[in-house]
């Protein structure tokens, strides 16, 4: 009899396995339906999200750097008049005597898909942007390894380094909201650069002006490096494997990404760039040309040795006195763990991929890029012939991205370090194996010998703390033996408490270290599987990064949520400054110099009324000049009378005397006092004459000589030149009164015998400033190197200034245009998609 035919298949071959990798955990993973994986990762990153989140999301403090008060006492201006008329202002009238607001309060006209997260910013920051951050991490290497646990690392590992928190407590908010796109954008990049179609450059497109409309360009600009790293290295295998034809039709199609996503931020971008060549940053003093001067770029750069932190978090003291870095103090560490650089170190060893060797060259470059001065070797090459390159300082930064880029490398290595073909499996678990052994190994060594490899001292503090005796005990030589005796006791007492902080987080990195070495060691001996080791590594990062990072994201350093509520701070003096403004007929009548603090970066004054003090990064270089060469006299050691009237400032607020002026209030609670400048001008005059002053540096002489009337003289290089001197009697017939006055526009009714240049007291701004006559357009001259002329005719005059900027006008216009093309487009590709899958599928 014939035995039946069995109906069940016939058994595949398997390679030969141990009697534990037959177990169904092995397999547990693989069995459950990818969509439902993406939710239990998903989910598990929601959960560490929550966690590391907690010391705000559940407690009644606020997470407000002091940097966010500086920023509301400078847009208060823009702010407040936009909530009374219903429209914000481009101008800033409060601080440095005005100012564009493009870098202030600047809101988009045209929405993107960045609308999102700016609601979820309303409802849960900054756990809405962790997660974004999360999300994109997560997507972007997912996109390069398809393993679900492994992009999970990769997020985990970027969005709990040390300096993102950091960011948060400072009030860098912008900086963390560009940080946390960066993951999307390059996983936009990678998949229009691997993937034909038109959909990859449009969402390219998309993610690059979501990046930019962050409102850091900074960050956007290194991202533009790993991109280019990316590109370099599929080129390459292009040429080699012939595929040039269709990498040029792609390159193309990524530049033509590129100029639309330009063209969608043409609204800040345009108006922005119109004003960064009249600043700081885009001008050298006395002129609109130049750039970033090579030490004020450099400020902030890495040192060599300080890299330690990225292994062991406080290896050069944290921050505070414990901090002994070669920089002049900072925030915290750029702190990424052991087991980050673990399995980095393991994708480099193991895996011979382009996208390694990619991610691989840019980590490096940007981390010679990060020491700035202390690789002068290579950064003064770029600052000098690389485009953009000196437009940006403190280069630490670039560890933000190179926090990042190790980051994706952890994900790429945790694939790598439970991958078991049979054909390499062997050298695998010796690459394996070795590279865990190796990084015990090195954290054993800095536990046992950092004593002698590190030696604790900051450079240059014996210095400092001479110089803080002497301001503290003016009364002390800091020569006698006792002060240098308490000297060198409190250089010992700190470098032993650096000590103490080093061997700490030396023995947290080994612990660490060694944890996620024996998962590794487990799972290439076939004790756990992959997934599990990948889970486990995902919980042993959250727990490095996230104790860490609880340092500087902790309950401690939270605003209650009642002083944040509350306005910036507002003084006795404030309140008598104020009734005298209301006095003189409310904003527009004069300003205010506050000597509390430094004026070049203090801005609480600016909340309250108008003043020639403030905070920002990138003011007007006339102002920076004006701070520089006329306010601060510095041959007789004390303010310019004559940089003071010319400013319309009536009153400066100090704790110390005035020389040469009156006391008019007293503040005993703060111990400050007002002062009324003698002969303060108004904020507009006519003048009897000018005078031709062609350079810089001999304006700044002549308005500074204590024989220069402002009242009668004005000092022009050109235009007005020509007028004739008009000296006024007994019978000349001169008024100026102002009609209204508001941020971006403001009038006067003048009346001169003759013609006459009318000196306005506001910080000259050709890129958008407007001057009317009687209704008719006429010129604005620069007037006293900082300040506004305008040629008037004799008779009576209604004189008008509006801010009008070309610049935004036809920024919103282009933005709009571009925008509606692009998702336009995107929408009109997946609605084509989805309609030819309904199609296939009815067929």
């Amino acid at each position: 009899m014939t035995p039946m035919a069995s109906t069940k298949p016939p058994r595949r071959r398997e390679p030969a396995v141990t009697k534990h990798e037959t177990h169904a955990w092995f397999e547990a993973w693989d069995r459950i339906m990818p969509g439902y994986r993406h939710g239990i990762v998903l989910g598990l990153l929601l959960v560490i999200a929550i966690w590391f989140m907690s010391p705000v999301l559940f407690s009644d403090g606020v997470l407000i750097g002091g940097d966010i008060f500086q920023w509301k006492a400078m847009a208060q201006s823009i702010v407040g008049e936009g909530a009374e008329t219903g429209s914000k202002p481009l101008w800033a009238t409060n601080p440095f005597g005005g100012m564009p607001g493009y870098m202030i309060s600047y809101d988009m006209v045209v929405p993107q898909i960045d609308l999102i997260g700016k609601w979820l910013r309303l409802l849960i920051w900054p756990l809405s942007h962790l997660l974004l951050l999360f999300a994109g991490a997560y997507g972007f290497v997912f996109h390069l390894t398809r393993e679900r646990l492994a992009a999970a690392i990769s997020a985990v590992g970027f969005g709990l380094s040390t300096y993102l928190p950091i960011l948060l407590v400072a009030g860098h908010n912008s900086k963390y909201v560009t940080l946390a796109y960066l993951p999307w954008l390059l996983w936009a990049f990678v998949y229009a650069l691997r993937t034909p179609g038109l959909l990859g450059s449009l969402l390219f497109a998309a993610a690059l002006a979501v990046n930019l409309r962050a409102g850091h360009v900074q960050i956007t600009y290194y991202g533009v490096f790993v991109m280019a790293a990316f590109w370099i290295t599929d080129g390459v295998a292009a040429l080699r494997t012939g595929g040039v034809r269709p990498f040029a039709i792609t390159t193309a199609k990524l530049a033509a990404g590129g100029i639309l996503a330009v063209l969608m931020v043409a609204q800040p971008y345009m108006a922005q760039a119109g004003y960064k060549a009249f600043t700081i940053r885009g001008a050298t003093a006395g002129s609109t040309e130049g750039g970033m001067g090579w030490e004020y770029a450099m400020a902030w750069s890495q040192g060599i040795g300080e890299l330690l932190t990225l292994f062991i978090a406080d290896a050069f003291g944290g921050t505070g006195a414990t901090y002994w870095g070669p920089k002049t103090f900072t925030g915290g560490p750029h702190y990424v763990g052991s087991i980050v650089l673990l399995l980095a170190a393991i994708a480099i060893w193991v895996s011979r991929s382009r996208t390694v060797v990619a991610l691989g060259a840019v980590a490096l470059l940007m981390t010679l890029f990060s020491l700035g001065e202390n690789a002068a070797w290579l950064n003064r090459l770029m600052y000098d012939h690389f485009p953009l390159f000196d437009a940006f300082r403190v280069p630490e930064t670039w560890l933000s991205v190179v926090a990042l880029v190790l980051a994706a490398l952890a994900g790429l290595g945790a694939v790598e370090a439970v991958r078991d073909e049979a054909p390499v499996r062997a050298g695998r678990d010796r690459a394996v194996t070795t590279i865990s052994i190796a990084a015990v190994a090195i954290a054993l060594v800095f536990v046992f010998m950092g004593d002698s490899l590190l030696d604790f001292s900051k450079p240059g503090e014996a210095d400092t703390l001479a110089s803080q005796v002497a301001q503290q005990r003016p009364d002390l030589d800091v020569r006698d033996p006792q002060v240098q005796q308490f000297i060198t006791q409190e250089i010992s007492r700190r470098q032993a408490e650096r000590v103490d902080v080093y061997a700490r987080d030396a023995r947290r990195t080994l612990l660490f270290t060694v944890a996620a070495a024996l998962l590794l060691l487990l799972v290439r001996r076939r004790k756990v599987p992959g997934w599990v080791a990948q889970a486990g590594l995902v919980v042993l990062v959250a727990a490095d990064l996230g104790g860490v990072s609880h340092r500087y994201l902790s309950a401690d350093r939270l605003v209650p949520a009642s002083v944040a509520d509350r306005p910036i701070e507002r003084h006795a003096f404030d309140d008598w400054i104020l009734e005298r403004r209301a006095e003189a007929g409310g904003v527009g009548s004069f300003r205010v110099l506050s000597l509390e603090g430094d004026p070049t970066v203090t801005a609480r004054p600016a909340f309250w009324y108008e003043t020639v003090s403030g905070y920002h990064g990138a003011k007007l270089r006339v102002f920076q000049d004006y701070l520089d060469a006329l306010l601060f006299d510095r041959n007789q050691g004390y303010l310019s009378a004559n940089a003071l009237r010319m400013a319309n400032v009536r009153y400066v607020v100090a704790g110390f005397p005035m020389p040469g002026m009156e006391p008019v209030f007293q503040d005993e609670t703060r111990e400050m006092t007002v002062y009324e400048v003698p002969d303060a001008l108004p904020r507009a005059w006519f003048v009897d004459a000018v005078e031709v002053v062609e350079t810089p540096a001999e304006q700044w002489a002549r308005l500074s000589d204590a024989g220069f009337d402002p009242s009668r003289v004005a000092v022009v290089s050109t235009g007005a030149a020509s007028l004739t001197p008009a000296p006024r009697d007994s019978t000349s017939t001169l008024s100026v009164r102002s009609t209204s006055y508001a941020s971006d526009r403001f009038a006067f009714d003048v009346e001169t015998d003759r013609e006459r240049l009318l000196v306005v007291s506001e910080v000259y701004y050709p890129a958008g400033w407007k001057a009317r006559l009687d209704g008719a357009d006429i010129a604005i001259e620069r007037v006293n190197y900082l300040f506004r002329g305008v040629v008037v005719p004799a008779g009576s005059h209604r004189v008008e200034f509006t801010f009008e900027p070309d610049s935004h006008r036809i920024g919103v216009a282009v933005a709009g245009v571009s925008t509606g093309i692009v998702y336009g487009l995107i929408a009109w590709l997946l609605v084509a998609a989805w309609l030819k899958r309904r199609r296939a599928q009815a067929s």
